[in-house]
């Protein structure tokens, strides 16, 4: 929860795949695409829908009976659920949205939590981002599936702009623009708000959201109580709960010296850049199981891409695994920008013994570098592969152990 920290824009996209159930069951069965179709665990006229299909929703199949459902509309065809088919989709959908960032959280089986970098929180970007993704999905995943994506300062509000334009919608909701946000909402369209609580609210005049967000934090506290001051800051796009995965990540960026805007010389700064990581890494007690590396480029282009990987904490599987990343770059003009990071961090609970031997020579070299390094000063030793770059990219302090900074 973070009440301290002024929100920001562009802070959270929220995906939420479109009719997920019935759109799979469209997606592997062409002969369903087109028509009302309706999700149900047991297909008799006594079941109830758990999905409809947006051709469903759009004949007005919003009562989950089946027997009332179909009186509603007359073609509606009831199909078999089938939960093992959607974990796969499901599964296969985490696949691409790990392909764009790492830094996301799968609220439910169809609901997407994605929280946007410093890089990405503006208009252009967050939105590339969205379009970008509602494209990989129909790639990679499949054609007749659609989600619809909201961007805002945190994840309710981006959950509820998301829910503004269905199916395949795109809605961007700012901090400027929260008056007009909710003079068109209805209490209920607030997530978190059932009747019960809509009723209370009403009962203490609070009859639109609009009344409901111009209320003073007194007024909410006294009643409401504790949940009270939650709606305050939640209504104002502070993220109160907890939605997003809160990964810490540790690395490091530079912006290459005219000498170094090479490809050679980008390698050189990031041997650098990734011997400094691992140094924090494993200082603060970290494994870490994936690297995210991005680089731009003179002409504005960039290359970004994160992997997860085994665990590790040795400066030899640290460069192993951003080079291998790093053979995807197709270094389309001279390079201007490094930034590394490792995330998916755990606590090293204990001394683990390799079953390889080179793993564990790993781990024994840098352990020693580190000893060194922290007694006689920053870089007393280092890899023969960084000499020419030593002068990039300096500590923030000249000896002892150096204070480096932390990429979020």
């Amino acid at each position: 929860m973070s009440i301290t920290n002024q929100p920001k824009d562009y802070a959270v996209l929220f995906l939420d795949m479109n009719s997920f159930f019935a759109s799979v069951e469209q997606q592997v069965q062409p002969t369903l695409r087109g028509k009302p179709i309706g999700v149900a665990p047991f297909t008799g006229d006594s079941g109830c829908i758990i999905a409809a299909s947006r051709e469903a929703k759009a004949n007005g199949v919003n009562i989950y009976r089946i027997a009332e459902a179909k009186k509603v509309c007359p073609d509606l065809k009831i199909v078999e659920s089938r939960p093992a088919l959607y974990m796969i989709y499901h599964k296969e959908i985490r696949k691409v949205i790990e392909s764009f960032t790492p830094y996301f959280e799968a609220l439910s089986i169809d609901e997407f939590a994605i929280k946007l970098t410093p890089r990405d929180q503006n208009l252009e970007n967050s939105k590339k981002m969205a379009h970008g993704l509602k494209a990989a999905i129909r790639e990679r995943v499949g054609d007749y599936l659609s989600c619809s994506i909201g961007i805002g300062p945190n994840a309710f509000l981006a959950k509820i702009a998301g829910e503004r334009q269905k199916p395949d919608g795109l809605t961007v909701v700012t901090l400027n623009d929260l008056e007009n946000f909710y003079s068109d909402l209805r209490l209920q369209d607030l997530v978190g708000i059932n009747w019960r609580m809509e009723t209370r609210l009403q009962n203490f005049g609070i009859i639109t959201p609009l009344q409901f967000f111009k209320t003073s934090l007194g007024e909410l506290t006294a009643k409401l109580n504790h949940a009270g001051r939650l709606w305050y800051f939640r209504l104002r796009g502070h993220e109160v709960d907890d939605h997003i995965v809160k990964n810490k990540t540790i690395g490091h960026s530079h912006v290459l010296p005219p000498e170094f805007r090479t490809k050679d010389g980008a390698a050189a700064v990031l041997r650098k850049l990734l011997f400094k990581t691992g140094y924090r890494l494993r200082k603060e007690g970290y494994q870490a199981g994936g690297i995210s590396l991005y680089i731009r480029f003179m002409d504005r282009g960039d290359f970004h891409k994160s992997l997860k990987f085994d665990f590790f904490d040795d400066n030899n599987s640290l460069i192993a695994n951003t080079f291998h990343i790093l053979k995807d770059c197709s270094w389309r003009s001279r390079p201007l920008m490094l930034a590394v990071s490792t995330f998916n961090l755990k606590r090293k609970t204990s001394e683990q013994i390799p079953i390889f031997d080179d793993l564990k020579k790993a781990r024994e070299i840098s352990a020693t570098i580190d000893a060194v390094n922290d007694r006689f000063g920053a870089e007393t030793v280092f890899s023969a592969s960084m000499f020419g770059s030593r002068e990039t990219a300096p500590d923030r302090i000249p000896f002892g152990k150096p204070r480096y900074d932390i990429l979020h």
